[in-house]
């Protein structure tokens, strides 16, 4: 009496899929190595244009590293280059101040003088 519900058991576990041997192996050797040889073709060519992407976006780096090195540099050469403008700019300022006291006292001194000879 016990044999009869176990075969009922299997019969119904055999005809789920999930539980069930299925035959995963392809009818032609020859086609799953010609799948094989097609899928590592594919992954070579991946393998390639990521090698090549990763080699240009090293290659980008570089050059931007390159460009802030020589960004720096000018940077602080625009910086030198303006605290010289302020010190020339100074400096005229003072050479300005002193042409106006000297033509100040020229002027003085001819009226000066003018007043003396009438």
């Amino acid at each position: 009496m016990r044999v009869l519900p176990t075969c009922a058991l299997l019969l119904s576990l055999s005809a789920l899929p999930g539980l069930a041997q299925s035959n995963t192996l392809p009818t032609n050797a020859n086609d799953a190595s010609v799948d094989y040889s097609a899928l590592r073709q594919r992954l070579a060519e991946q393998n390639k244009t990521l090698t090549e992407q990763v080699t240009n976006q090293r290659s980008v780096v570089k050059k931007n590293q390159e460009l802030l090195k020589e960004a720096q540099k000018l940077d602080a050469s625009n910086k030198k280059l303006l605290e010289e403008k302020k010190k020339l700019e100074a400096e005229n300022t003072d050479l300005e101040k002193q042409r106006q006291a000297l033509k100040s006292s020229q002027s003085q001194v001819q009226t000066a003088q003018a007043d003396s000879k009438q």
